[in-house]
Parts: structure tokens; sequence; C-alpha cells
């Protein structure tokens, strides 16, 4: 695999995390569509850079169990150290999994693992051989000239949003602010339109569904405490005896 399919390969799942993160997960959060995106463009780097990981652990591990588990390791740690940069370095915090169980100082938790080993394994062993096919079918100059283009607007896109972040220009900040509120709006508004011609019973029922799981990872938090007391317990004892 050239290093240009690579980089296709980093922006197509970019975009497909990006996505992801803005209809689904955003509409599990807040009950509508927002944009998830720390840049100024449609993608997510982090899913990007896990998929490529993932890619590439799969040319040199066939046996998918271990691909899933050196893949989800990979990915928990790229999702720790950009949450740790993001948050010492730009005082930015854009994903919190504090409340849910088995999660670690809010930046990682067990359901990111267990998505992003499932996600990996299903990406190499599935979704990829398909999307190389159609990279290849696709003009070698043409390619070239995509992967350029992109390669410069994403460029411009991490200094620009880096010096918003930075606030290095005020101009620059407050287009930044102005452009992603602009894009909440017409997301919030969109998701409005598409719950009004949906049926009152789907909406309920996923109502219904997304109580049951919140119940459920309450209940699995409070075990975990209840865990953590126990063992408490013991070392005190066990410093004691």
């Amino acid at each position: 695999m050239t290093l240009e399919y690579l980089f296709l390969t980093f922006m197509v799942y970019s975009f497909a995390g990006w996505l992801f993160e803005t209809t689904l997960c955003s509409l599990w959060e807040s009950g509508h569509f927002l944009n998830r995106g720390s840049l100024l463009g449609p993608y997510c780097p982090v899913y990007g850079g896990g998929a490529v990981f993932g890619v590439l652990l799969g040319m040199y591990i066939q046996n998918p169990a271990k691909l899933f588990l050196f893949s989800a390791i990979l990915c928990i740690m790229v999702e720790y150290t950009a949450a740790c940069v993001l948050e010492n370095i730009f005082n930015m915090k854009l994903w919190d999994y504090t409340g849910m169980a088995f999660q670690f100082q809010g930046r990682v938790c067990l359901l990111g693992f267990l998505f992003f080993g499932t996600a990996c394994t299903t990406i190499s062993k599935f979704i990829q051989p398909l999307l190389m096919d159609q990279f290849k079918s696709v003009s070698p100059n043409f390619l070239h000239f995509i992967s350029c283009s992109l390669a410069i607007l994403l460029a411009l896109d991490i200094i620009l949003s880096a010096m918003a972040f930075k606030r290095v220009s005020k101009p620059l900040y407050r287009f930044y602010i102005r452009w992603h509120a602009s894009l909440n709006r017409e997301f919030r508004s969109l998701s409005y339109a598409i719950q009004k011609k949906c049926p009152e019973w789907l909406l309920e029922d996923l109502s219904d569904m997304q109580e049951s799981i919140l119940d459920k990872n309450r209940s699995l938090c409070a075990k975990q405490e209840k865990q953590k007391e126990m063992l408490m317990e013991n070392f005190q004892r066990f410093k004691k005896s």
C-alpha cells in the first residue's frame, strides 16, 4: 500500500468518524445533530488514525482475535494521547466518559476499547479491500490530484484551527466560533425536520431504549464503585496486618 493510498484511507475514515459523531453520537447525547469535529472541515483525525493503524496491523496479523486486541489497544492509546494534547495544549475537552462504566480519567473507556477493536477488525477484513478496489479504479493522475489537494486543505485547516484554539488572532477565533455555531444551527434544524416526519411510536421506542441502556450503565457504575470500595477496604486491612 502506497503512502498516497494510506493518506486517502485516513481521510475517508476521518470523514466517516465525523459523520458517526455528528449524527448517531450527537443524537444519543443531545437529541439532535451536532458538529462534533474540532477542525473547520468535516473530519475527525482520531478515527482516521485509528483506522490506518487497524489497516496496517491487518496486513501483518491474520488472526481476527489478535487483530481485535492489538488494534483496540493502539486506538485507545491514540484516543488517550489526543485527549491529553487537546486538554493540556489547547485547553479543549472534546469528549468526556466520566459517568460511564470502566472509564479512565474521562478520556478512554471500555466501550470505546470494544468499539475501536470491532471497527478496526471489520474495516481491515471487509471494508478496506472494497475501498482499495475503488481507489484502483480511479485514474492515478486524478487520485494524485485529489490526495495533494486534500493534504493541502488538511494542513491549512490544522494550522488555522490551532491558531484559533490558541487565540493567536481574534478575528480568526471569532470566525471559528461563528462557523461552528452556524453549522450547529443548520444541523439542529435538519434533525428537528427529520424528527417531525418520524412516527411517534418510533421516537418513543428509541427513547425507551436509550433510558434502558442508561439505567444499565448507571447500575454498572454503582457496582464498579462498590468493588472499588471493597478493594480499598481489603487493601487497608492487608496493610494493617
